[in-house]
């Protein structure tokens, strides 16, 4: 028998006195077995033996910072495969996973980026049709007439002191939310997701106009008042959990760190102010290359996007992203036809000799078409070959899908599993002799791109060194050539003045020669 018994959970409110980021949420959970559920005799016997109470608490503590992404299981399984991250915040989450280790949590976190429940200003609480906000509570609360009825109307002034903020903006407030959940889904032997289910443990509301805190439930304690976990219907989880907030003291030397952040800012801004244009490096070329994928057309299937890859040759340095892709995008109709619009841009910037030509870049693009079953189906492939010259110019690309030789094999794979991978190497795609005989293409679509290409070279014969705020030692190492530039120029005059004087001087026959001072 299981006394599931639920207890009230009341919210809370705090204005803060300290940065938000300071906020540590602790919660300590453990599993609520009962009033007949008593302890094994084995656990007895090692309590007596050891002589503290270690043995009988499954109590277990979770600690997270302010805005702290942790991951369900579930989470990471999802996040892991790409083909699942559509939004910027899923592609980010993808992008954590794959640099650092995380492991999974039974309590685990939702930010503010995730989105995972209205913000107060949206929806406070519903009765009927109706959509109650804060500003709506303030005037239910009508303060001076139960001021004016407990006084008696004595004095006119009392009221104005307990009168309630009659205009207040809440219009305007900004809101970040944070909620800490407890994964209680069902996963099989291969930790795969059988059954979804998760329960809201605390939500926090910061309101970053007014400085305030909402807790939702407020703080307790296990032992005396502790919450029961359940589900979003209301069904408990055989789980007992309390909730506590602290803010941690800075540590020696961070509020420095923090000053000095903001007078690097502070200054890179305003250096960004005078010095508005930079040189290459002396013998390099510099491209500035902005690619936008803008349409696709002619397609067979619906829910489409654009991956692309670009390869760069070995005498070109870039530090840019070279792979990514595009948003997912519907059909548009109209009397022209049908064309999916995705307007994705991608910015490189490229450096090289400048003494060399400039060689083309390997664009490499895959249209890939989605179903409401999860199924990712290629649609067609497409080369080109950028050549880096400057100027602005747009190309409509033809798209080939590559296909088994054996028709009604291929249409039934690609009906019920979405195709197979036939090629490993793209390279195919940029030197056709490479292509294997057991497959061959079939046009498809096509996609439109446009690019527009500038190039930055020193001028011919210029040798004044260039000033980059990047590093100290650059621009040191720039003084000093511009100083021995300077000392060759005087150099130079001195010797055009003494020639220009010789004659004068042998004609006059005195020996002394004009000093550069005389003048």
């Amino acid at each position: 028998m299981h006394d599931f018994k639920r207890t009230n959970k009341i919210s809370g409110v705090r204005w803060l006195k300290e940065p938000i980021h300071n906020l540590k949420i602790s919660i300590k959970i453990k599993p609520h077995d009962g009033v007949l559920s008593l302890p094994k005799f084995e656990n007895y016997a090692n309590f007596s033996d050891t002589g503290n109470a270690e043995s009988f608490d499954q109590t277990e503590e979770y600690t997270f910072k302010w805005q702290e992404k942790v991951f369900s299981l579930w989470e990471m399984q999802r996040y892991s495969d790409v083909h699942h991250c559509i939004t910027d915040t899923e592609l980010t989450y993808h992008n954590m996973l794959n640099d650092l280790e995380y492991v999974p949590s039974k309590v685990f976190t939702y930010v503010h980026d995730d989105n995972y429940k209205p913000l107060p200003l949206n929806h406070v609480r519903k009765r009927g049709n109706k959509i109650l906000d804060l500003s709506s509570c303030f005037e239910k609360l009508n303060l001076n007439e139960k001021i004016e009825r407990t006084l008696l109307k004595q004095t006119s002034s009392m009221g104005h002191l307990f009168r309630s903020e009659e205009n207040l903006d809440v219009g305007n407030e900004q809101w970040m939310a944070m909620h800490v959940v407890f994964d209680s889904s069902d996963y099989n032997e291969d930790s795969q997701l059988v059954f979804k289910q998760e329960a809201v443990l605390v939500s926090l509301y910061y309101n970053t106009t007014n400085n305030y805190l909402l807790v939702c439930p407020d703080e307790n304690q296990l032992e005396l008042n502790p919450y029961c976990a359940e589900t979003g219907t209301g069904a408990p989880l055989g789980r007992h959990y309390s909730v506590g907030l602290r803010f941690q003291e800075q540590e020696e030397g961070e509020e420095l760190n923090v000053l000095l952040n903001k007078l690097h800012k502070k200054w890179e801004k305003k250096h960004k102010q005078l010095v508005n244009f930079c040189m290459p490096p002396l013998g390099k070329k510099v491209y500035h290359l902005t690619l936008e994928i803008l349409t696709a057309a002619e397609f067979e299937a619906d829910e489409l996007y654009v991956e692309y890859t670009i390869k760069i040759p070995e005498e070109i340095q870039c530090k840019d992203p070279l792979h990514g892709r595009t948003h997912t995008s519907r059909v548009l109709r109209s009397d022209e036809g049908e064309e999916w619009c995705f307007g994705h841009i991608v910015e490189l910037a490229l450096e090289m000799d400048a003494v060399a030509d400039p060689p083309s870049l390997q664009l490499f693009f895959e249209a890939i078409s989605t179903d409401w079953w999860g199924r990712h189906r290629t649609e067609g492939y497409s080369y080109f070959a950028l050549p880096l010259q400057p100027g602005s110019d747009n190309k409509r690309l033809s798209c080939s899908r590559p296909e088994e030789l054996d028709r009604v094999e291929a249409s039934s794979r690609r009906f019920f599993v979405g195709g197979c991978n036939l090629i490993k190497d793209l390279d195919v795609l940029a030197q056709p002799q490479l292509q294997d005989a057991n497959f061959i293409f079939t046009t498809t679509g096509s996609i439109t791109l446009r690019w527009h290409s500038i190039s930055q070279s020193p001028l011919p014969g210029y040798s004044r060194p260039y000033f980059r705020p990047e590093t100290s030692g650059r621009s040191a190492s720039a003084l000093l050539l511009g100083a021995e530039a300077v000392l060759r120029q005087y150099r130079r005059a001195k010797a055009k003045l003494a020639a220009a004087t010789r004659d004068f001087r042998d004609h006059d026959g005195s020996g002394d020669a004009p000093s550069l001072t005389d003048s």
